[in-house]
Order: structure tokens, then sequence, then C-alpha cells
């Protein structure tokens, strides 16, 4: 009777794994729209379009991911992308549109903001290019191009009109080659691979926006910056901050920009093997703060290394006559602070004051 029972509840469970199986796999496979299923090569990026609202279906349920994108397409999935109001004025040169395009608002918009040349013709239907997509998002999204690039392709001439644009959008990823060493900047764009491109720069843009990634002036390059141990900068800001209120003073605020600029300078001593307030790279805090555009009317620095523990470090600290002072000035208003590690590790500490 046992083993008849027994029987029963592997039966049983045979059936309901395969049930669950059964289920899980047709979740896996479901359609976004009727021609683009979970295991296309651009769902994810595809489904952020369509849940943000910035590319929707063409029609009868289809999004079509391999029909090229036109010129006037282009323009409204960036308007889209960008959440850009809608205005009234409606007023430039180009010829070739007509008064009730359905795209009218967003061409006028990014005209005026410089991102699509004002001239006679825009050539709404044309098909756009790879290279003209590199521009476009370039402008758009604020993203630095200059000269000296990692990312170089065989197809592109020293002289070619786009080439900057292509390499600094390779250089973070957004772009890459069709092959190894090619690039094909005058490929026509489909709209999965335009839903691919919007969502890298999406992506990169938030990590520009939460100070995790920064343009650094004298390296020409886009750097990351960040902290690798968060709570313990957290915890330091909290520990200076009690010592603050036994002096009566007031709390220092958290800088988010400051603490990129701390990363920053922990990061420089780290990899270049140094530890001093002088950097031979970005010179002192004050003139590392003004390659990056941080405007301060006062500014100080904390170091510190291998300390183990927020705790270890702001005890040390506070045993330092010129530390101390650093964290106990009345004019200090702001603070940032970074905890860099390197492989073999070594523990940099970084505080930044500054007065705003």
């Amino acid at each position: 009777m046992k083993h008849d029972l027994f029987k029963k509840m592997i039966i049983s469970y045979i059936f309901i794994f395969m049930f669950a199986t059964s289920v899980e796999a047709s979740s896996s496979h479901e359609k976004l729209y009727s021609d683009i299923s979970s295991n296309h090569w651009a769902f994810e990026s595809i489904s952020t379009m369509k849940e943000l609202n910035i590319m929707s279906e063409l029609s009868n349920g289809k999004f079509y991911p391999n029909q090229y994108i036109t010129r006037a397409d282009a323009v409204q999935f960036i308007f889209n992308t960008l959440n850009l109001e809608k205005t009234t004025e409606t007023q430039f040169l180009f010829k070739d549109v007509p008064e009730n395009a359905t795209y009218k608002h967003a061409l006028y918009k990014l005209t005026s903001l410089g991102i699509i040349q004002d001239t006679e013709k825009f050539n709404p239907n044309d098909s756009l290019t790879r290279a003209q997509l590199c521009k476009i998002i370039s402008l758009s999204f604020n993203i630095v191009v200059d000269q000296k690039n990692h990312s170089s392709f065989r197809d592109l001439s020293s002289t070619h009109w786009a080439k900057n644009y292509i390499e600094s959008l390779a250089d973070i990823q957004i772009v890459k080659g069709t092959t190894k060493d090619s690039f094909s900047p005058n490929q026509k764009v489909t709209r999965a691979q335009m839903a691919i491109f919007l969502d890298r720069s999406m992506t990169f843009h938030s990590e520009l926006a939460s100070n995790e990634v920064i343009y650094d002036f004298l390296q020409k390059d886009y750097i990351q910056t960040i902290d690798q141990h968060p709570k313990w900068s957290s915890k330091v800001i909290e520990l200076v901050n009690i010592e603050r209120e036994k002096q009566g003073l007031a709390p220092l605020q958290y800088d988010s920009k400051l603490a990129q600029l701390a990363v920053i300078k922990g990061n420089d001593m780290l990899n270049r093997k140094y530890f001093d307030h002088y950097s031979k790279y970005y010179g002192y805090a004050w003139d590392m703060a003004g390659i990056f555009d941080y405007s301060f009317t006062s500014i100080g620095e904390n170091l510190a290394k291998n300390s183990t523990s927020p705790e270890s470090v702001v005890k040390a600290w506070l045993k330092s006559t010129s530390h101390k002072n650093n964290m106990l000035n009345k004019i200090h208003t702001n603070t940032g602070v970074a905890c860099v590690e390197s492989d073999d590790g070594d523990i940099y500490w970084v505080q930044l004051f500054s007065t705003k």
C-alpha cells in the first residue's frame, strides 16, 4: 500500500514538474509583437522602446525589426527618447516638410537645439545611415566627441566627415562595427538597430547622470567613477558629522560631484602608484576640481591608506591636526568620500571638503 502511494506521489510530482516547465518554456517564448519573440537578438531593447513609448508597432501588431528607418522616423524617435515637449512654433526653412507632418514638432525641436541642421531641405523619406545616426546621437545626448579614440575602422578614412562621431561612440560601446574592423558607415539603419542604439545611449546617459562616468579632458576619454565601497564612504560622512555636532558645527552635506572627484583622486593614486596630495597628472585638489568643472569657494582634502574600516580612518584623521581641521572647518559645507582598493589589497581613502 505504501509502495503504491509512493508511486502516485512520484507520478504527481513529475506531472507538476512537467506542467511548470511547460509554462516556463511558454513564457520564455512570449512574443512582444507578433514578429518579435523573446529570443530575438534585440528583444530587450525593443521591450524598453515599447515600455517608454519611444518606438511602437507599425501595423497589425508587428514591429518590423528589419525595416529601414527614415530621417523622419529618426527625429521622432530621438524626440521621444529625450522626452521633449511639443512646441507650437514650427517655422523653419525645410521646403520638403508638409504642414501636417506628424513629426514636425520633433523636427522643429531638434532643429532649434542644433541637433538637426536648418537647411532648405530635410529629405524626410530618405533612409538614415549608420554614420548619420552617430552624429545625431552624439549631439542629442551631449556626448563629447574628440579626435583621440581607441576605436578605429578600416572603412573610415582620416577625412571621413563622421569619423570622430563614430569612433567616439564606439569607445563607449554605444555603437559597434559590422565586423571586427569595419563600421559600414553608409549602411542603412533598421528599426531593431535603432532600438539597440537608443537603449545603449539612454543607459550611458543614465551613468553620466548618476556620476558613474565622467569625461576626462586630460585623457580625452570617458572614465568610470564608481566607488567600490559606498557604504563605507557613507559611514565616514556620518562619523565626521558626529564629530562636527560635538563642536556645535553644521553637518556636511553629501555632494555627489565631490564624491566623484574623490573616486578620481583615489584611482589616480592607485593607478599611478603614489600617495600624496599632489598628483603629477591632475595637480592639487583645486586643480582637479577645475579640470572637471566643479565650482567652489574653498576646498580641502583628507587622504589615508590601508585603514580597514570607516571607524579606523576617521580615528586616524582625528589624530592629525591638519586632517582634523579639515573635518571641523566651520566654513566647509559639502563633502564627498571614496574608498578604492587595488588588486593586491591596498586601500586608498579620499575625503574632499568644499564651501559652496
